[in-house]
């Protein structure tokens, strides 16, 4: 499959995905989409930025956390930590929608000068969602929330917001692919998200994500203005912010 598959293209095959088995996850969904190349599902690796559930809006987020490098964090904030590492999720977010923005890139350094060659050729994010009939089938169903692509020419898509409807039972599932900067084969990552001690997996709470583009990308910790500063290929990520939305009336 050509690299250069656009987004639109990627839509087009989504009913592929729908019609494979769910096992596992996504696996055969993305072998139905991207071939044999994607049979390996990784888990995605997802930091946590420190103090941003404190923020006011998650929706337009503050200066200090779309360039860190530019202004500062307030007073204990400034650190991306591993999401897996968190103490249990937030169970006051049960029982109301969730709200997820997709920012985009991050951060910022990446994507100007030199360090623009180093991004991948292509990202995809989907957000799954629970089956809406489960007794006709369990496969969930994909939203196609956010992609980029790099050739042949600069296309990332803008930020994005939407609303998940969570309970005890379903929380969000990202799935990511990722055509590497060398055109390589895809690389694709699944995770879902936890309110409990699940290993490896990352801890639902209010707050800004950062959902890594390479495996273990967020395994270890780092200061958010290092980051900002240095935007090393290997931490480069999705900004994603997670927050609860009003019940309706």
């Amino acid at each position: 499959m050509s690299i250069q598959l656009r987004r639109r293209d990627v839509v087009a095959f989504g009913s592929l995905a729908l019609l494979s088995p769910w096992v596992g996850g996504v696996a055969r969904a993305e072998e139905a989409l991207f071939g044999a190349a994607a049979a390996g599902v990784r888990l995605a690796s997802l930091g946590y930025i420190e103090e941003t559930e404190t923020l006011g809006s998650l929706r337009k987020l503050p200066r200090a956390v779309r360039n860190p490098a530019a202004a500062r964090l307030a007073d204990g904030a400034g650190t991306v930590v591993p999401a897996h590492t968190l103490p249990l999720g937030d169970t006051e977010l049960i029982g109301r929608p969730l709200r997820l923005t997709v920012h985009g890139l991050y951060p910022g350094a990446a994507l100007r000068g030199a360090a623009r060659q180093q991004l991948p050729l292509a990202v995809d994010l989907d957000v799954l969602f629970p089956a809406p009939e489960p007794a006709v089938s369990e496969a969930p169903v994909p939203y196609y929330a956010w992609s980029f692509r790099r050739r042949p020419g600069w296309n990332p898509s803008p930020p994005v917001s939407f609303v998940f409807p969570v309970d005890w039972s379903a929380f969000p599932e990202l799935a990511v692919r990722v055509i590497p900067a060398n055109g390589g084969a895809p690389v694709v990552m699944r995770v879902r998200f936890t309110l409990d001690d699940e290993a490896g997996l990352p801890r639902l709470r209010r707050g800004v994500y950062l959902v890594g583009l390479v495996p273990d990308a967020w395994r270890n910790g780092m200061d958010l203005a290092e980051l900002a500063a240095t935007a090393p290929a290997s931490r480069l990520s999705l900004l994603l912010s997670i927050d609860s939305e009003p019940l309706a009336e």
